[in-house]
């Protein structure tokens, strides 16, 4: 049996389960895209920061709410009202967080953010998170080649996958498709989906901005993007390949004026 072959179909993971699942997934396009020797150093780039924990409290809030308080806790506890460089401050957060087990922190000013993020989408969105499945990972193989994805929400009735993300801008998301490689992640994820022997053809954003008053809107990615982004991986896909097969890799890229200096400079 294949290291993969255990895994193969669709479960529900842990996130930390997932990551040591052995197989590609539609965040190491990030790392291709520079080269494979960034992928193969993957644990050398790893994403953090203060959005992120911002996403994955609503994403937990939303879809999983019955076990938020698994994974967060809300900084509240005798001596919180303190100034924070004093030694009794100080004290009281120690021994308050010897308690907490690993959960990650909000402040109530956040949490307080989080709620009222989560409480816009479910207002709006809430008839779309009926009759499926939150969280679950699908385990498959392209041509030998281990894939794996996660998908926030799955409805197999309708072969929906559903992504819930937070954003700046709603107005500006085309500009983040771009950015972030999304039309990369809806074909690779209903691809996946599809090869794990489950039904997947419309990928829906459910995006929520992360300033007040928390907008919302539900967009599905066009068959033409998906198209695209299904080249794109594709592409990404074929140089790893290639890569394993002959070691050849070349971290050089071109660089230059921008494009619209140039043209100026043309026109002159």
């Amino acid at each position: 049996m294949s290291k993969i072959e255990k895994y193969k179909g669709c479960m529900k993971v842990s996130d930390e389960e997932y990551f040591k699942i052995p197989a590609l997934s539609n965040s190491d396009f990030r790392l291709l895209k520079e080269s494979v020797l960034h992928y193969e150093n993957k644990d050398l780039f790893q994403l953090s920061g203060s959005s992120l924990e911002l996403g994955s409290a609503v994403h937990k809030l939303v879809l999983e709410p019955d076990t938020f308080n698994e994974d967060f806790v809300i900084e509240d506890f005798k001596g919180a009202e303190l100034n924070k460089n004093s030694k009794a401050y100080k004290e009281a957060k120690a021994a308050w967080e010897d308690g907490v087990k690993g959960r990650k922190i909000l402040s109530k000013d956040l949490f307080e953010q989080v709620t009222l993020m989560a409480k816009n989408v479910k207002a709006i969105a809430g008839g779309l998170l009926q009759g499926g499945i939150a969280e679950n990972a699908f385990i498959s193989e392209f041509d030998g080649m281990p894939v794996k994805c996660k998908a926030d929400y799955y409805r197999q009735d309708a072969g929906v996958v559903i992504d819930l993300k937070t954003t700046k801008s709603i107005k500006d998301f085309k500009k983040s498709i771009l950015e972030y490689g999304y039309g990369t992640q809806s074909a690779f994820y209903l691809d996946v989906i599809n090869k794990a022997g489950y039904k997947a053809d419309r990928f829906i954003f459910i995006l929520v901005e992360t300033s007040a008053p928390y907008m919302v809107s539900v967009q599905e990615m066009s068959l033409e993007s998906i198209e695209e982004g299904r080249a794109i991986y594709s592409e990404l896909l074929q140089t790893w390949k290639n890569y394993k097969n002959d070691g050849v890799v070349n971290v050089v890229k071109t660089t230059g004026y921008p494009e619209w200096y140039l043209e100026q400079r043309r026109g002159a």
